[in-house]
């Protein structure tokens, strides 16, 4: 059964940002998870540069603008956590010899932990991402945090399933379904089978931005 359509978001304004700068402000579901005034502030930004990418990239079904919006926000708090919070001796050990990195010795994992509004974590997916963007993100792991680069990792990732190999945004948002839950499977499938908790607090941010971009 399709869903009711609604007109594809072509246009950035300064107004549409604003609400869901407003949407944000109110979606926390505890005080865990409740913007402070100024990473509010620094959301705007993030924002903008979230759906300037969407639109740059052909995402314009309100409801895949609004899951990706719902997976930064819970992701890297609207882009107000670009770099994994894990120190880069639990990194190094955490990470070796997995995602094409090399031992625990080589430094790799620390090197290589996540970055960006949805993280890229390991050599192997930096590289994969410098050959997409052709930017040296192995040689410069700390550009995969520049918002505008941050940006179109996160957006064309989700869009072709690049994350797991095996989801898109398509897959559960499109004509026919919005099925915000399952579409964790796009980034993170083992979190929704273990802790789905967590995937439906996504569901309620991506809600509460859909209302805005559907209006």
């Amino acid at each position: 059964m399709a869903v009711p359509s609604y007109k594809p978001i072509t246009v950035v304004s300064d107004d549409l940002v604003n609400r869901l700068v407003d949407a944000t402000s109110k979606n926390h579901t505890s005080n865990n998870d409740r913007f402070m005034p100024s990473q509010l502030r620094e959301s705007k930004g993030h924002i903008k540069i979230l759906l300037n990418a969407c639109k740059a990239h052909g995402v314009t079904d309100p409801g895949q603008i609004a899951y990706v919006l719902g997976t930064v926000r819970r992701e890297s708090n609207m882009g107000n956590l670009m770099l994994e919070k894990v120190s880069d001796e639990r990194a190094n050990a955490a990470y070796a010899n997995i995602i094409g990195n090399g031992d625990e010795a080589s430094g790799d994992g620390a090197r290589f932990k996540g970055r960006g509004y949805v993280q890229i974590t390991g050599r192997a997916n930096y590289a994969e991402w410098s050959q997409k963007l052709g930017v040296d993100l192995v040689e410069n792991p700390d550009k995969a945090m520049e918002p505008s680069i941050a940006a179109k990792i996160c957006v064309i990732g989700m869009r072709d399933g690049s994350y797991t190999k095996r989801a898109k945004l398509a897959d559960f948002i499109n004509a026919s379904k919005r099925d915000f839950l399952n579409a964790r499977k796009i980034v993170n499938p083992r979190e929704l089978e273990r802790y789905p908790a967590k995937a439906k607090l996504i569901v309620q941010y991506s809600e509460s931005y859909f209302e805005v971009l559907s209006s």
